[in-house]
């Protein structure tokens, strides 16, 4: 959930959090600056991230956007499941569903889009 929030937040923000340092939880965690904006990156552009063992050895998780009425990222929904215990992409449809589902009650409609959060590379 962490990176959803992330990704869509203020660039300000991301280049704090990395200047503080990205510990490892695991031996998964991604600490490299670098890859975590790749990651920030694409969950910009897809709306989901997949966290692998990076928080604690034995948990997955998946993780979408939740939109308002503008199409900002207001929220986000999780689910954590035991690593490798089931299909991480059936999670991730179903996940994305919910995550529509939530954002429609807020009144974010399809024609309204994804506001998109500023990339901070491209900043």
């Amino acid at each position: 959930m962490g990176k959803v929030l992330l990704a869509h937040a203020d660039p300000e923000l991301t280049e704090q959090v990395i200047a503080q340092g990205l510990p490892a939880c695991t031996e998964r965690t991604v600490t490299d600056p670098a890859r975590l904006l790749e990651q920030l990156d694409e969950c910009r552009q897809t709306g989901v991230a997949v966290v692998r063992q990076e928080k604690t050895l034995g948990a997955d998780s998946v993780a979408t956007r939740v939109l308002n009425d503008e199409g900002k990222v207001v929220a986000a929904l999780s689910v954590g499941v035991g690593a490798g215990s089931v299909d991480l992409r059936t999670v991730r449809l179903a996940l994305i569903a919910s995550g529509l589902a939530v954002s429609r009650r807020l009144g974010w409609r399809p024609s309204a889009g994804a506001a998109q959060a500023q990339s901070y590379r491209s900043g």
